[in-house]
C-alpha cells in the first residue's frame, strides 16, 4: 500500500508493507531488501529516490486501533499514479513507450 504524506516542507510517498506479505516466505523479505538496495544505488532524474526506510513504522487508524512495527519505504512523491498500475491496465507498451518514460 502506498500513501501520500508530507511534512511542513515536502510531500512523500510512503510504501507500507503488509505483515502478511512479509510472513509469506523468505523470498518476500528478500524482494523488499533488494528493492531498497536497488533504489539506494540508482541516481537518475526519472527514477524515484528513496528517502528512508525502516521496520519501526506506526499507524493509528481512525478507529483508534494501533499497528506497530510496520516495514516501510519513504520515497519522493511523484504525481500521476504508479507506473506499475499503468502497465497493468495498458499492457505491453514497447520500446518507444519505455524510452518516453525513461528519457
Amino acid at each position: 500500500m502506498v500513501r501520500k504524506c508530507s511534512d511542513p516542507t515536502k510531500t512523500y510517498a510512503l510504501k507500507l508493507l503488509r505483515e502478511e506479505f512479509l510472513q509469506r516466505d523468505k523470498e518476500s523479505i528478500k524482494s523488499v531488501e533488494q528493492e531498497i538496495q536497488i533504489l539506494q544505488g540508482l541516481n537518475h532524474n526519472n527514477i524515484v529516490n528513496i528517502v528512508g526506510y525502516g521496520s519501526d513504522g506506526f499507524v493509528k487508524k481512525p478507529s483508534g486501533r494501533e499497528i506497530k512495527n510496520l516495514v516501510y519505504i519513504l520515497l519522493e512523491y511523484v504525481s500521476g499514479g504508479l507506473l506499475f498500475d499503468l502497465c497493468q491496465s495498458v499492457g505491453g507498451m514497447g520500446e518507444d513507450a519505455g524510452r518516453f518514460f525513461m528519457h
